[in-house]
This record gives structure tokens, C-alpha cells and sequence, in this order.
């Protein structure tokens, strides 16, 4: 499949590698990174470096010899991935603004961040059929279960994922707008967390 560029202000905005990973697996942006710590790609797992830019502006990079294995350096999907990781990581943790869910041309659902417990990548999901989706990534409850999933893409599919849990979003809708999943699936339903049962009310 044919990759789109990645638009120059996107670059500009998040740079090549949005954060790095600490050794024990936490977020970490160049801003507050150590120098004298380790980090690593959360794409292609390589060790980055801390370098400073000529404004003084921190911002991490790849080893020389590891740059060209990375989806950073030439997908919007793997940007756009990492930038909703660590959009939704952030308000897991009560900080920054709410991450909604539209569905297609209808309402806007605010998730629920009480409700997600972990945040996994790269996750291969089968429904049903002999066939396997990739989800970019998938939203865990506390007991483990997967309550979305999350499929990034360049261009809407032919033939849609019809599962309430399955969500397909444009990589460049995400790139420019984090905060908003807008569905590009017309068929999609509300899923079941995002439109929670009535609360009957008790006279007594």
C-alpha cells in the first residue's frame, strides 16, 4: 500500500517521534526527557537520542542506521497513532481536554475515562470470520476487555467493519484535530459505552 507524506506542519507540530518511552514503558516528551536517561522508539522500539534544535528546542531522534526502519519517517498513520496514544493517555489521567467519538455526520460522544483501564497497539482482531483486522489501537476496561478499537486509515474502506466496538478514522482527521474521532464508517452504531442504559430514578 501506498503511503502518504506526512504535511510539513504536521512535522512541524509533533516533530518525527512525538515522545519517547522511558524504561519502564511511560510517555515521555522531549521537553522533559533526561539526558543521561534511556528512551526508546514507541514504533520500531530503537534507542533515540535527545538532541537540541538551533532554537534550543529539545526533540528526539534515531541512532544513525536505525532512522530508515521506522514508520515515523514516512507514515501519517504511525504519527497519527502516537499522537491519539498520547492524547488519550493523557485525559486516562485526568489532564488536557476530552477525546470524542462522532459517529458518521451525527452527534459527538465525550469516552468515558473512567471506563478505559489500559490503551494497547497494534492489536490483530478476528470477528466472527476467518479474516483479522489490525487495530491501531484498542481501549481495555479493568477486566481487559477491549471496549473500542481503534483502525486508522488514508482513505475510507470499500467494505466496513460492521462491529459497534470498530471505529475507522482518517490519520490525517487525527493530525489535525486529536481531540475528535469522526467515523468514516455510515453504518457504525453507537457503541454500548458511549450510550449508556437510563438511570430509572428511585422514590424511595
Amino acid at each position: 500500500m501506498v503511503q502518504t507524506k506526512i504535511r510539513p506542519k504536521y512535522r512541524r507540530q509533533y516533530g518525527v517521534i512525538p515522545y519517547g518511552l522511558s524504561s519502564t514503558g511511560k510517555i515521555i516528551l522531549p521537553k522533559e526527557a533526561n539526558p543521561q536517561e534511556p528512551y526508546q522508539c514507541p514504533e520500531c522500539k530503537g534507542k533515540l537520542i535527545l538532541r537540541l534544535s538551533k532554537l534550543k528546542k529539545p526533540y528526539f531522534s534515531h541512532y544513525p542506521g536505525e532512522k530508515r526502519k521506522c514508520k515515523l519517517n514516512y507514515s501519517s498513520i504511525a504519527l497519527a497513532k502516537h499522537v491519539l496514544r498520547f492524547v488519550l493517555d493523557q485525559w486516562m489521567r485526568g489532564k488536557g481536554d476530552p477525546v470524542e467519538v462522532q459517529l458518521f455526520c451525527g452527534e459527538r460522544h465525550e469516552i468515558p475515562r473512567d471506563e478505559i483501564n489500559e490503551i494497547k497497539l497494534n492489536q490483530r482482531i478476528r470477528f466472527h470470520q476467518k479474516r483479522r483486522y489490525l487495530s491501531h489501537l484498542s481501549l481495555l476496561d479493568r477486566y481487559g476487555q477491549s471496549i473500542l478499537h481503534i483502525e486508522l486509515r488514508e482513505k475510507s474502506r470499500v467494505h466496513h467493519v460492521k462491529h459497534p466496538s470498530w471505529l475507522e478514522v482518517a490519520s490525517e482527521e487525527i493530525l489535525s484535530n486529536p481531540y475528535l474521532l469522526s467515523s468514516l464508517n455510515p453504518y457504525m452504531n453507537t457503541p454500548y459505552f458511549l450510550n449508556p442504559a437510563p438511570q430509572q430514578l428511585s422514590l424511595f
